[in-house]
């Protein structure tokens, strides 16, 4: 009666029509989610022993008893192993957390474009925990879940005196340009000030020469995002036009000289200077005055846009 033998040979029954075959399916839909339906492999089912049921992941078609792992790519194995763990993890109810540890690693861009969508769709039922040092990644990520109208949580980390993995603040590239804007007139900003008040000019050099190189970054971003519409990004090889290139047609000529004077200005302090003339850091009140036109831009801007 306690024969495990029964047991093995009915579940063995069972699984074809309720397991296997559903995974199988998932298997192959997952392969066609990830681009990766080209890669010759199909998932079988090897034997149930003692009520366990075993599947494999084989090459297609093959006459040899081979490896996957001899024939696929390093690309392609990782690949096809995020694929075998996305159709076991959606045959279940659970609605557990995913953590990904740079699923992309040795990646192609089909397969990363193909991943990072995937990782934005299951975003949708379940909390998806990316961990990446890619800024094309980040990109990939920021611009998917815009799509779906999904706002991802971004945190940095960096490696402390104190320990490693240390949460710190997000990197500008990672915030909205107009947020980024706020956070230097609320935060660095008057840090900077402070230091000019207590140090002098050799400690406010240090914050400024910070905020100097954040809010040049800064201005590219808005040129990026804001002035040219999102249309082009970098690391990103698609040109999104759909819904944007008309408002192109709002830049006017007071745009591109107002950027262009902005550009050329923040650029100085990112060059060596000569002795013989050296260039001071603008004052923090000059810092503020260039940020507050800045953030009218954004708001004259947003009106153009409204109205057209």
């Amino acid at each position: 009666m306690t024969n495990t033998q029964s047991l093995s040979l009915k579940k063995s029954a069972l699984s074809k029509e309720l397991i296997t075959e559903a995974f199988i399916k998932r298997f192959e839909t997952e392969l066609t989610n990830l681009g990766a339906s080209r890669i010759k492999v199909e998932m079988v089912k090897t034997r149930t022993q003692r009520g366990h049921v075993y599947h494999q992941i084989i090459l297609k078609g093959s006459f040899k008893d081979v490896s996957t792992s001899e024939i696929l790519s390093d690309g392609e194995f990782r690949i096809v192993s995020l694929v075998a763990f996305l159709a076991d993890a959606e045959g279940t109810d659970s609605r557990a957390t995913f953590v990904f540890d740079d699923p992309i690693s040795s990646l192609d861009q089909d397969f990363e474009e193909a991943t990072v969508s995937r990782l934005i769709e299951m975003c949708n039922t379940r909390q998806v925990v990316v961990f990446t040092h890619r800024l094309s990644m980040l990109s990939l990520l920021q611009e998917f879940a815009k799509k779906h109208s999904i706002d991802p949580h971004v945190v940095c980390l960096q490696c402390e005196p104190w320990g490693i993995g240390e949460p710190a603040d997000t990197p500008w590239f990672a915030i909205k340009p107009q947020k980024a804007l706020n956070l230097m007139l609320s935060e660095q900003l008057p840090r900077a000030r402070n230091a000019l008040e207590e140090s002098g000019q050799q400690g406010y050099e240090w914050p400024a020469k910070s905020i100097y190189l954040d809010f040049r970054i800064l201005l590219e971003r808005v040129i990026e995002n804001d002035l040219l519409a999102d249309i082009v990004q970098r690391f990103r090889r698609d040109i999104t036009t759909k819904g944007k290139i008309q408002k192109l047609a709002l830049i006017n000529e007071k745009d591109c000289q107002f950027f262009d004077e902005m550009m050329s200005k923040y650029s100085v302090y990112l060059h060596s200077q000569p002795n013989e003339a050296p260039v001071k850091y603008p004052p923090p009140d000059e810092l503020q005055e260039d940020m507050e036109s800045l953030k009218s831009w954004f708001e004259e801007f947003k009106k153009r846009d409204s109205a057209g």
